[in-house]
């Protein structure tokens, strides 16, 4: 019997969270995806930043190797819309960088044992932080429409 992955929208997320999304991917299709995520997070992360950011996300990763309930459905690169875990583990990011640790530690428990709870919260915050600054420049930054006025 061949099974069929229900696809949710990823129309109405935010640009860390298509970020984390995309690096998952990228991870788990191959060396030349993961050597062009990490050239595009360089260019706009800077080097250290760049190189802080994925050891916490592959930190994050080991931990949901070692302790997560069932594996992880992540999709290929070129997938339009996003599995249930995919969206689970960009909001779970989210949640973690933000300081929102009850619902980060909510979304965890479907994740992962109960002994990595925090070790996943801490990793993922750590992952998170460089993609919402990276998010936060790019909004302070855009560029301003002129009105008809100026």
């Amino acid at each position: 019997m061949h099974h069929s992955h229900i696809l949710l929208p990823d129309d109405d997320l935010r640009s860390a969270e298509m970020r984390v999304i995309a690096l998952l991917r990228a991870w788990n299709t191959n060396l030349d995806a993961q050597t062009a995520m990490w050239e595009d997070l360089q260019t706009s992360l800077g080097d250290a930043r760049a190189r802080s950011c994925l050891q916490a996300f592959e930190q994050m990763l080991q931990l949901l190797a070692k302790h997560s309930w069932r594996p992880v459905t992540i999709m290929p690169m070129e997938t339009k819309g996003m599995t249930p875990d995919e969206a689970a583990l960009a909001r779970f990011v989210m949640a973690s960088t933000e300081q929102r640790r009850d619902t980060a530690l909510a979304e965890a428990g479907f994740l992962v044992a109960p002994n990595a709870l925090l070790p996943l919260l801490c990793a993922a915050s750590r992952f998170g932080l460089p993609l919402l600054c990276e998010e936060c420049r790019a909004r302070i930054f855009a560029p301003v429409a002129k009105s008809p006025l100026n």
